[in-house]
């Protein structure tokens, strides 16, 4: 991957990063793996906009969907484990 087409994975993260939601589903999956109606329950929004925002931080490249049975799980993509960790860490 060159340097422009890094630039652009990247700059396809960061908008997927500016929705308060999408923030959250993150930091969640920062700490953990979850099913749908996990985050669902945790962040009190409809699955419509559950499927929404996680297609959303899917197609950015920002999470990994696995399929468990009947559910789908989610998880962060390495890479975006670590901004997650610089952006969420306390000064």
């Amino acid at each position: 991957m060159d340097e422009r087409e890094r630039r652009l994975a990247w700059t396809k993260v960061f908008s997927a990063l500016g929705s308060e939601p999408r923030l959250q589903i993150v930091e969640l999956l920062s700490k953990q793996t979850v099913q749908c109606p996990e985050i669902q329950s945790l962040l009190k929004l409809s699955q419509p906009a559950i499927s929404y925002h996680l297609t959303k931080l899917e197609q950015a490249g920002v999470l990994q969907k696995e399929r468990q049975g009947t559910r789908n799980c989610y998880r962060l993509q390495k890479g975006v484990v670590n901004l997650v960790r610089l952006i969420t860490e306390e000064e």
